[in-house]
């Protein structure tokens, strides 16, 4: 068990694969007006995700999505 202890939990971390995170970049400010908006993220060769999200306008709720998932093929919002 020792000889393959460090193949075990071996992660991907290619940088375009890794998203944007933080405060005004994947979800609102503190303290800012939020909405409540539903967004379709599409991704290659999978089914969509349905992303219930707060943010200031659907603009934001877009940019929010495509920070997080950057490999995304498309970001509607509903």
């Amino acid at each position: 068990m020792a000889d393959v202890q460090g193949a075990l939990l071996q992660w991907r971390t290619d940088e375009t694969e890794l998203g944007n995170y933080g405060e005004g970049v994947s979800r609102p400010r503190h303290n800012a007006r939020v909405k409540d908006f539903t967004v379709l993220v599409r991704f290659p060769q999978t089914r969509p995700i349905k992303w219930y999200t707060r943010a200031e306008s659907k603009r934001a709720a877009a940019k929010y999505a495509r920070n997080r998932w950057p490999h995304a093929v498309a970001v509607e919002v509903l």
